[in-house]
C-alpha cells in the first residue's frame, strides 16, 4: 500500500530544507493574498535551523501578517539551548522582527491557566476549533513526531495542547494530533540515515509509532532519503 503523503526528494539535507523553505515562503504569500495573514506552526530540531534560516532569507513575504506558533516546547529556562524558542528566536525572529511571535508559556505560573490562555490565543487567530494553515513536523528515529512519544498519554489527548510525561529529561508542551490534523496542510521534514527506519513506518503506515497519527490528506514530505512505499507524485 502506498502512502498518499506527497514527497520532494533532494539530494542533501540542505537541499531538502531550502527547498522546504521556498514552499513554505510559497503559501505564506498566497495565503497572505487570500485572507491577509499566514498562521503556521514550526518543530524544532537540527534541520529545521537551517530550514528557518532559509525561510528568513524570502524577503518577498509580508513578514507582518505572519504569525508564527511553536509546534512544542521543552520546560526549561528561558534561553536554554534545550528549548526550540531559542533557535527560533535567533535564527528566525530575529531577521524579521515584525513577525508575529507566540512562543509556548512554559516558564508561566499555573500549567492549567497557560495552557488555556495559549489555546485561546492560537483561536483568536486560528478559529474555534483552531485550524491553521500550515503545520511543519518532524520525526524522530523512534517515531514520535511533535512531542508525542510512544506509550504517552499525550497520545490519547482530545485537547488540542497538552503537556508529554518525561521523555529524556524533560517534560514537553505540544501541539496533539486533533490540531495537527486539522491544519489546512502538514510539511514533515525529515533527513539523515537514523530516520530511514522511522520513514519507512510512516510510509507503511505502521500504529505502532505516533507519526501515524498524522493524517496522510494534504500532508507533505520533505526529505533526502529513498524510502519505498510513499507517493511517487511530487509537490
Amino acid at each position: 500500500m502506498t502512502s498518499a503523503i506527497r514527497v520532494r526528494r533532494s539530494a542533501t539535507a540542505q537541499d531538502a530544507a531550502y527547498n522546504a523553505a521556498a514552499w513554505v515562503a510559497a503559501r505564506a504569500i498566497t495565503s497572505i493574498e487570500r485572507t491577509g495573514r499566514f498562521v503556521w506552526a514550526v518543530s524544532g530540531g537540527s534541520t529545521p535551523t537551517v530550514f528557518l534560516e532559509s525561510l528568513a532569507a524570502h524577503e518577498q513575504v509580508d513578514w507582518s501578517a505572519v504569525h508564527l506558533f511553536q509546534v512544542d516546547e521543552r520546560v526549561a529556562p528561558a534561553g536554554s539551548r534545550d528549548r526550540n524558542d531559542t533557535v527560533i528566536r535567533e535564527r528566525f525572529v530575529a531577521r524579521h522582527p515584525l513577525v508575529r511571535y507566540h512562543p509556548i508559556p512554559v516558564e508561566a505560573d499555573g500549567e492549567r491557566d497557560a495552557l488555556a490562555d495559549h489555546l485561546t490565543e492560537l483561536e483568536q487567530l486560528a478559529g474555534t476549533p483552531a485550524r491553521l494553515d500550515l503545520i511543519q513536523l518532524g520525526l524522530g528515529d523512534d517515531g514520535h513526531t511533535a512531542s508525542l512519544f510512544p506509550n504517552d498519554p499525550a497520545l490519547e489527548a482530545t485537547t488540542d495542547l497538552a503537556v508529554s510525561a518525561e521523555y529524556k529529561g524533560t517534560r514537553r508542551w505540544t501541539m496533539t494530533a486533533p490540531l495537527i490534523n486539522r491544519a489546512h496542510e502538514r510539511l514533515f521534514l525529515v533527513t539523515g540515515t537514523e530516520k530511514d527506519e522511522a520513514l519507512g513506518l510512516l510510509a507503511a503506515g505502521d500504529p505502532g509509532i505516533p507519526g501515524s497519527l498524522i493524517t496522510e490528506d494534504q500532508t507533505f514530505l520533505a526529505t533526502d532519503r529513498q524510502i519505498p512505499g510513499f507517493s511517487p507524485k511530487p509537490w
